[in-house]
């Protein structure tokens, strides 16, 4: 009887999340069309997709946990039983038919392509770094990409004129074989050789794309960042994925947002926060100093007698109506004329607290 805990390399204890992680990360690898005329390979991904079947049916895993118990009775070891599910003598098609879910992103699409079906495009993801400024009030920006798409000389079609099929495969892109296992036969399916799965008569096939109807183009769009746009964000945007096969549409495109730390502002929620220095004699007699913003330079009012550290809020300059809020800091100039250290002098001087002699 055959550990199908073991074969997919996972605890009895393993939830079904680890148990779907480990059966894609082990069938991605021994994919036939990974490893083309490995039987190894093929066998491997077989037993996988035993194991899995059995495992991720709660009724089939209560069965065979059992039996693994030795509480029913053993289990064929070649999967013949309602624990084993029969899976060993699926095609390899029956089994993407049945787990297909499992294989999202670009290889599972590459796969679906391979045996000439339709099939939506895959989700692209990328990242895009942005500033605080972009953040806070939005912006677009350019961003180049490099992936599949629609072939523009056939608009996805495989062929210029009017679709043909191949004579060998008769567009299913898939040639079969009967082959042998473990004293079972099972029938394997490979990417048609004559139209190299793309299902399209070879000699009407676009020039461009081969019939694949897809091309590797590197493209530019403008990504709209909507204003306040937190750091870690994921943006969706629709139809901008890797393109459909088949007619089928795109898939989308995951940006996630990555906003850089800023010299000068910090945000804290709605609020943006900076520092703004005062001369000493602004901050003792009140008046107006330059401050910069996200939205732009404003002159501030700073309150006479404002010390050092005091906070000046400015509302609605923020993020989606939120304020700025500017810490006060107090400078006093380095090197004094001699005018400005007579007047010093005679501020302590009145203070009671002048030079000791």
């Amino acid at each position: 009887m055959k550990d199908y805990y073991a074969i997919l390399g996972i605890p009895h204890t393993a939830t079904e999340a680890e148990m779907k992680k480990a059966y894609r990360s082990l069938a991605l690898k021994y994919h036939p069309d990974r490893a083309p005329g490995d039987k190894s390979a093929e066998a491997k991904f077989k037993e996988l997709s035993a194991a899995y079947g059995v495992l991720s049916n709660p009724e089939k895993r209560r069965e065979y946990d059992d039996a693994l118990a030795g509480r029913r009775a053993a289990v064929d070891s070649e999967g013949g039983s309602a624990a084993g599910g029969g899976i060993e003598t699926w095609t390899i098609d029956e089994i993407l038919r049945q787990f297909g879910g499992i294989f999202d992103g670009e290889f599972g699409e590459q796969l679906h392509r391979s045996r000439g079906g339709a099939r939506p495009g895959y989700d692209a993801e990328t990242s895009l770094e942005i500033d605080l400024r972009t953040a806070a009030l939005g912006d677009k920006v350019a961003v180049s990409l490099d992936g599949e798409l629609t072939c523009t000389r056939c608009g996805g079609r495989g062929t210029e004129g009017e679709k043909a099929s191949c004579p060998v495969c008769r567009g299913t892109g898939r040639s079969t074989a009967q082959a042998r296992q473990a004293q079972q036969f099972f029938t394997v399916t490979r990417p048609c050789a004559t139209c190299r799965g793309s299902g399209v008569d070879p000699t009407k096939q676009c020039p461009d794309c081969h019939g694949a109807g897809l091309l590797n183009r590197k493209r530019t769009i403008n990504i709209a960042i909507p204003e306040g746009v937190e750091d870690g964000s994921v943006l969706r945007l629709k139809g901008l994925g890797g393109a459909g096969t088949g007619g089928a549409p795109s898939g989308d495109l995951l940006v996630k947002v990555q906003v850089k730390p800023d010299p000068e502002f910090r945000r804290e929620g709605s609020d943006i926060h900076s520092d703004i220095e005062v001369p000493v004699h602004v901050a003792a007699l009140g008046g107006k100093v330059p401050m910069n913003t996200v939205r732009g330079s404003v002159k501030v009012n700073v309150p006479a007698g404002s010390p050092s550290g005091s906070l000046l809020r400015l509302r609605g300059r923020g993020i989606h109506g939120g304020d700025h809020v500017a810490r006060v800091m107090v400078t006093v100039p380095r090197r004094l004329s001699a005018r400005q250290r007579e007047l010093f002098e005679q501020l302590a001087a009145e203070a009671g607290e002048g030079p000791e002699a």
